[in-house]
């Protein structure tokens, strides 16, 4: 089977190629680099570095699967709102409209706000504040109409390749990173704001999943359906590190507006006969330790 990633130099996006590549399929992809890295891209994998929307019809439709991963993300969203939308509703749909095959989207479970749900379902309603959010729901929409597709939305994803010295590197590689360098682990808010955070080889395995089965049509969480407040990462982290906590709260950010975050994963379940084989100590230590390799290797 041959797959196209775009963002295949991100993080989500290099860590699906890399494994399917190691599991023998055909893997390509494209990334302009603006938030991904190309030294993640395993050997003897095939990229272009370009722009999604610059690829051929012809050159996209010789693979069987689109698995679109490129996206701005929240943080960029918040001071390039119509960049944003460019990006990941209007430029996405072109790309789209000129595949003919199955795709795969990664959308996002910031399309629930503050859900009112815990922990929340597909069907739940969308509350939408921003231009990330509002964008990833315009192409869901999309792809509802086009059909043979499945969308899975992700929660706080984070693992290796989640660069810490990148600027929007998600809050586990920050922390991680933070009580390496002895420093003290910064936490926007009170500590008390929850998520459901998602080690990056469970995603990957549910795309590979999606990618192998008929599509479902429809919206699919990928969580773990455990909720952890950031003060209780915070103490994770150091504990794994062997740490005295030092923590350093701060005033909110603006995206900081959804106080609980959990997922309920029984569609997940029930439909791709998935489920997260990872809790987050386990994934907390995978993550560490590949910033400890890079670090020995000289890359921070």
């Amino acid at each position: 089977m041959k797959i196209f990633i775009t963002g295949i130099g991100g993080f989500i996006g290099s860590n699906l190629a890399n494994k399917l590549s190691d599991l023998g399929y055909h893997v390509a992809g494209c990334d302009n680099f603006q938030f991904g890295y190309d030294e993640n891209i395993g050997n003897g994998i095939l990229f272009e570095s370009s722009e999604f929307q610059c690829m051929p019809e012809k050159l996209l439709n010789f693979y069987d699967v689109l698995v679109h991963c490129a996206t701005s993300n929240i943080i960029y969203a918040q001071t390039n709102p119509l960049e944003t939308f460019k990006t990941n509703a209007f430029e996405s749909i072109k790309l789209i409209e000129k595949f003919k095959g199955k795709v795969i989207y990664t959308s996002t479970s910031s399309v629930y706000g503050q859900a009112e749900t815990i922990p929340t379902p597909e069907n739940a309603p969308e509350n939408l504040s921003n231009a990330y959010d509002q964008s990833k729901a315009i192409l869901e929409k999309y792809l509802q109409l086009r059909g043979n597709f499945t969308t899975l939305r992700l929660s706080n994803v984070y693992g290796e390749n989640q660069r810490p010295e990148n600027s929007y590197c998600g809050v586990i590689g920050r922390f991680i990173n933070q009580t390496l360098n002895n420093k003290p682990i910064t936490i926007n808010g009170d500590g008390k704001d929850t998520r459901d955070f998602t080690y990056i080889n469970d995603v990957v395995r549910a795309l590979i999943i999606a990618i192998d089965q008929r599509p479902k049509n429809m919206e699919i969480n990928i969580g773990t359906g455990v909720e952890t407040s950031s003060f209780n990462l915070a103490i994770k982290i150091n504990n794994l590190l062997e740490k005295i906590p030092n923590i350093n709260f701060v005033d909110k950010r603006s995206i900081d507006k959804i106080n609980r975050r959990c997922l309920d994963i029984t569609r997940a379940k029930k439909v791709l006969g998935w489920k997260p084989l990872f809790d987050l100590e386990e994934g907390l230590k995978q993550t560490i330790e590949w910033q400890r390799r890079e670090y020995a290797e000289g890359r921070y």
